[in-house]
């Protein structure tokens, strides 16, 4: 007699609570969408109000309004989703800033605001959120990061290359620190995905990617199907990177 075979719940993250940073659009918003469609509580976190009640209201999550560029209200954003899930069992650091332009000519403020989304935020959420998943005795952290976190791309890109470089350091440190206590840290690493992330740039070179996203680029949904898959994984399982891009894109 032939064993039955056993299929993959329709739920992989049932009873799971989720938060998901950079949620009012672009990745962070499909994968807010993905994680509640497979059966998690989901709290989603941004800067947009206005988006964030719209799509809580859509998919049944908490909305966490906050500017994680804040310090201490990103912080504060972290255990207000604790207390309205009941508890935390992963974090979805997503929320980022692209500003691009050669060294020589870019404007520091540029420099300290992609460093500060990319880098701090994600660190003091994590820092936050570290207690809770603990107690939980399982939890996920997916950092967001990208191909640029894995070679520069271009002069332009470099410092927000350097950020995204930064990522990868900072999750192989939080996957040492939290191994033992069955968190594990999986670093998402895509290349072009056509999402807004190039708002508010101007120039050639903005319009270059632009045009290149919409050739190449993943869409959202496709990058939050790689979210849902990471969590999803048996408790031994630990996805630790995860580099994916479009067939077209070849570096």
């Amino acid at each position: 007699m032939t064993a039955a075979r056993t299929q993959p719940s329709r739920y992989p993250l049932e009873g799971r609570r989720v938060l998901v940073t950079g949620a009012s659009s672009g990745i962070g918003e499909a994968a807010a969408r993905a994680i509640s469609a497979a059966g998690a509580d989901v709290a989603i976190l941004a800067r947009r109000r206005d988006r964030l009640d719209g799509l809580a209201r859509e998919i049944q999550a908490v909305a966490v309004p906050a500017d994680l560029r804040d310090e201490q209200a990103a912080s504060n954003a972290v255990e207000e989703a604790v207390h309205q899930l009941g508890g935390l069992d992963g974090v979805v650091n997503n929320a980022g800033l692209m500003r691009t332009a050669p060294i020589g000519d870019a404007d520091v403020e540029d420099w300290r605001a992609m460093f500060d989304l990319n880098v701090i935020a994600l660190l003091v959420v994590s820092q936050a959120a570290l207690p809770h998943l603990r107690a939980a005795g399982r939890g996920d952290i997916v950092n967001i990061s990208s191909l640029s976190g894995r070679r520069v791309p271009s002069a332009a890109a470099s410092v927000y290359a350097a950020s995204k470089f930064a990522v990868h350091a900072v999750s192989e440190g939080l996957r040492r620190e939290a191994l033992a206590d069955g968190v594990r840290v999986t670093v998402l690493a895509p290349g072009f995905v056509r999402t807004d992330l190039f708002e508010g740039m101007h120039g050639e070179a903005a319009d270059r990617l632009r045009e290149r996203a919409e050739a190449v680029g993943l869409s959202p949904e496709e990058v939050a199907q790689e979210v849902v898959h990471a969590m999803g994984l048996p408790p031994h399982v630990h996805l630790r990177e995860v580099a994916l891009s479009g067939l077209g894109q070849e570096t």
